[in-house]
């Protein structure tokens, strides 16, 4: 599994920013040529983002761009630009319909074949960013094979609903909760939106649990002094993954007798809390906290 829990954004105009991306601890980060840079420093952007993507060929991390959108006369220009300098995928703002993804996944394929590159080799992360866009959230998420994830933008989502956002987020828990569901049932991971407050640690850790509670995998983030919180809020915590251990364990035992049901600690234990103990097993693994090998069979048993 793929960590994609904290992806920070680096504007494209700002070469002290990108010079320090090797540093930063972000799983992604996402050079924007969109809404950090202004009009007149477009190409610059272009330009110098290309130049620091093909200078970093050691990366420890993922480097996605996130282009302006489809309806622009920017994005083009863009995607030629940026492309040959081979970052791993785009986050498309604005991808309103399924149809956004697919003309620039038509789009991304004429240049992996003008590229000589296996087709697929660029990935997506849409971002939904308004109400027709949660609407078809369920469509996006299966409008081409290149997703790996959908995105949350709530800053241009409340602008489009004529609402102010809040710290507590009530007004965007429909949105949330109807990405989430489009994500999961595509089997992409599900990241949420900034938070714009860099001196509010302590209400973005609240944010964070929410979120996570909600069903999503990652957040994006302005600041880099914002990657900690976010990735401690994400790890298992030791009880959880004690537990999740103590679940396998039981069901094991239980399928050793012939049944698939077993209680442990007094709760009933079967396939949907084996289910959700693999959840926690596979961060942990990833997280590199365990050494555990979790294979469908330990997850299912045997056929």
């Amino acid at each position: 599994m793929r960590l994609r829990r904290s992806l920070l954004y680096v504007p494209g105009n700002m070469p002290g920013m990108l010079q320090n991306i090797p540093v930063f601890e972000a799983d992604v980060v996402m050079i924007d040529l969109e809404d950090a840079v202004p009009l007149q420093e477009k190409d610059a952007a272009r330009l110098l983002a290309r130049n620091f993507l093909r200078s970093y060929t050691d990366r420890n991390k993922e480097m996605f761009v996130r282009i302006n959108g489809l309806d622009t006369p920017y994005a083009l220009d863009d995607l030629r630009e940026i492309l040959p300098a081979l970052p791993d995928g785009i986050r498309l703002p604005k991808a309103d319909n399924p149809e956004v993804v697919e003309k620039l996944d038509t789009l991304l394929t004429e240049q992996e074949e003008q590229l000589g590159l296996e087709i697929g080799h660029f990935k997506i992360i849409p971002s939904i960013e308004s109400a027709q866009g949660v609407l078809n959230s369920v469509a996006t998420a299966v409008s081409s094979p290149r997703l790996v994830a959908l995105a949350f933008g709530a800053e241009d989502f409340t602008a489009s609903m004529e609402i102010d956002r809040t710290k507590t987020g009530e007004e965007l828990f429909s949105a949330r909760t109807q990405i989430v569901w489009a994500a999961k049932a595509a089997g992409l991971q599900v990241i949420d939106t900034i938070f714009p407050d860099v001196n509010d640690m302590e209400a973005l850790r609240t944010e964070t649990a929410l979120i996570k509670r909600l069903g999503f995998t990652g957040k994006s983030l302005v600041n880099p002094r914002q990657i900690e919180i976010i990735h401690e809020v994400f790890r298992p915590s030791a009880k959880e993954i004690e537990h999740a251990l103590e679940v396998m364990d039981a069901i094991k035992r239980a399928r050793e007798m012939g049944t698939g049901v077993i209680s442990l600690k007094g709760r009933m234990v079967d396939a949907p809390v084996v289910t959700r103990a693999a959840r926690v097993l596979k961060t942990a693994i990833a997280f590199g906290m365990i050494d555990f090998e979790l294979t469908d069979e330990v997850i299912h048993g045997e056929k």
